[in-house]
Formats: structure tokens, C-alpha cells, sequence
């Protein structure tokens, strides 16, 4: 099952159930942005170094990042900024919860302020 650390957290503490965890899961996904995608935006590749990495990929395990920096289309940091643009455009967990309307923000902030203390607790 789709799941995350946190989804699992208000779960347990019956707040919300699997299946909306699950949606928001879902939604979250929906909202990535493939790397190519931007790469083409903040104008990093060239449609046809995208193909070139996309083609390189089918025959490879590696990620379409590490493809491209090994065909010396981009640079690790160029990468990295990429996948920092990439997660800035998914939405939170917590956040998505509450615009479906199954958590409230308040009950979603502080669990989650509570998740993450227990985290640290953990380390």
C-alpha cells in the first residue's frame, strides 16, 4: 500500500483513516513534475537532450539526473537545483488533508509539531 511516515502517524492516532491517506498520497503524486520537464523550463536541456536521456534511461536503472550528468548535459549542482524546484511544487501531506477536508489545520499542525518531536527523539 501507498503509505508515508506521517500519513501512518495520524492513522494511528485515528485522526484520519487509510483511504484518505491514500487520496492525498495520490494527489501528491499527481503534482510531481517530471526533472525533464523542468530542466526544459529553466532552459538546462534542449528538447532533444531530453529524448537523449529519456532513450538512455530505458536501458539503464539510474535516475534521469545522474543520466543526464554522465552524458555531460548538466552538472550536479544544476541537478540539484532541479529536484529543489521539483519538491517546492508538491504539496505537504498535512496540506493536502486539510484542503480535502479531513483534518483540521490546527489538529494538522500540531500533530505534525508532535511527529517531528518524536522524530527527533528517535535519532
Amino acid at each position: 500500500m501507498l503509505t508515508n511516515r506521517f500519513g501512518q502517524y495520524l492513522i494511528s492516532k485515528g485522526l484520519v483513516d487509510e483511504e484518505a491517506v491514500y487520496e492525498a498520497l495520490n494527489t501528491q503524486i499527481s503534482q510531481n513534475i517530471p526533472i525533464g520537464k523542468i530542466a526544459l523550463n529553466e532552459r538546462l536541456l534542449n528538447v532533444k537532450q531530453v529524448f537523449a536521456v529519456l532513450n538512455a534511461q530505458i536501458d539503464s536503472n539510474k535516475l534521469f539526473g545522474e543520466i543526464a550528468v554522465d552524458l555531460g548535459f548538466l552538472t550536479t549542482a544544476e541537478v540539484n537545483h532541479i529536484l529543489h524546484i521539483q519538491q517546492e511544487c508538491v504539496f505537504p501531506l498535512g496540506t493536502i488533508l486539510v484542503s480535502m477536508g479531513k483534518l483540521d489545520e490546527t489538529v494538522m499542525r500540531n500533530m505534525l509539531r508532535r511527529f517531528n518531536e518524536k522524530q527527533d527523539d528517535n535519532i
